[in-house]
């Protein structure tokens, strides 16, 4: 929690100043590489234990290691909403971007995995594997970007407008056309959140799967690379709306079977996870489109604020992560329970697991709902005035 909450007042700085001060490299370019170093510094100081580890240097070094991933993926997310040159091609580089992401997740899970089913190595020789390969990957991705990922050209004419950056924020937020868009971040983040913080807990110890949890997980992450690219060619057919309420629909009706799962038997538990991936990273896809429709139009008029108001909705989703993962934590409590109190405590970790994602789900309906009626009544009206 104390990490997102640094995040959302580094955020927004990173944000405004990659979008406001140009240099001989480009807006993004030097952001990217000043972060990796520190990337590499604090992934040395969590990923692993030292003689000198203790809070404070673990604190120091998530801080920075933070730090160092806003400065990298703010400007990237401003630098990805900036590209192409219509709707439909920025839909397909948001969705190779998603698409991309995934796929680097499942390589980082499957290292985990292997040394979980095959090796046997514990919990925390996972995390240090995981660490070392950040430390090796994050320089090599960001000089794979800065090599061959050419910056948009936007004319800057409004540049005096990125000024003032509190003037600059309230002018985003006002936008009225990105109001839902961050109240739906606001339910994913609270949603997701809540799933993977008690997802260990909710196979190891909810379901009874002990030594399965990173192998399921993997499992779980391989079903949006088969399912993302034929949900972005159904979004430029059947509209970003439609697609987002089918898949929160989706996301109200499975996750409650989560409490049915019978304990102790594999099978059950990889055919729930693969129904409830089906529609995992639709709404990220969708809703980081309709971030860069908000975007290009402000490019349009010579204003670059793309960084900026990919900050704005990052620290709503990043804040809602942090507030949804202690919230499940919290509601499960202590797991050394015995008897009829331990019996009790595993209820509560299957309900933190599934009743968060089924009550976002419906919030996100009812935004959905209502801009879709306000979109209806909107548009009589401007038949009107047309004519």
């Amino acid at each position: 929690m104390a990490a997102r909450l640094f995040d959302s007042l580094v955020d927004p700085l990173i944000g405004w100043a990659s979008d406001r001060f140009p240099t001989r490299y480009g807006h993004r370019r030097p952001w990217l590489a000043a972060g990796t170093p520190l990337i590499v510094i604090g992934a040395l100081g969590s990923f692993f234990i030292w003689p000198w580890t203790g809070p404070a240097t673990l604190i120091a070094a998530c801080l920075l290691l933070h730090l160092g991933y806003m400065m990298m993926v703010t400007p990237h997310g401003g630098w990805a909403l900036e590209l192409g040159r219509d709707a439909a091609e920025r839909l397909r580089i948001i969705g190779a971007k998603t698409w991309f992401a995934v796929a680097g997740g499942i390589a980082i899970l499957l290292l985990p995995a292997l040394l979980e089913r095959m090796l046997g190595i514990g919990r925390e020789g996972q995390v240090a594997a995981l660490g070392l390969t950040l430390i090796l990957f994050a320089p090599f991705s960001m000089a794979m970007v800065l090599r061959f990922v050419a910056e948009p050209v936007i004319a800057d004419d409004r540049r005096a407008e990125l000024g003032n950056p509190l003037r600059l924020f309230w002018q985003i937020l006002r936008t009225r056309a990105l109001h839902p868009v961050l109240l739906l971040y606001l339910f994913a983040g609270l949603s997701d959140s809540a799933m993977f913080a008690t997802f260990l807990l909710f196979i190891e110890r909810g379901l009874a799967l002990e030594g399965w949890a990173s192998s399921l997980l993997l499992a779980q992450s391989a079903v949006p690379l088969l399912t993302l690219p034929l949900w972005g060619k159904l979004a430029g057919r059947i509209g970003h709306r439609r697609l987002l309420a089918l898949g929160y629909g989706w996301q109200v009706a499975v996750m409650p079977l989560a409490l049915l799962l019978p304990a102790g038997h594999v099978a059950p538990a990889i055919l729930f996870l693969i129904a409830r991936s089906l529609f995992m990273g639709v709404d990220y896809l969708l809703l980081r489109t309709m971030v860069s429709e908000i975007t290009r139009a402000a490019a349009l008029t010579g204003l670059r604020q793309g960084a900026s108001c990919y900050s704005v909705s990052n620290i709503t989703l990043k804040l809602a992560m942090g507030l949804g993962a202690w919230a499940a934590l919290a509601a499960i409590g202590g797991t050394s329970a015995t008897g009829a109190a331990a019996e009790a405590n595993l209820w509560a970790i299957r309900l933190a697991y599934a009743l968060p994602p089924v009550l976002c789900g419906l919030a996100a309906l009812v935004v959905l709902g209502h801009g879709r009626r306000r979109a209806a009544s909107v548009a009589p009206a401007r038949a009107v005035a047309a004519a």
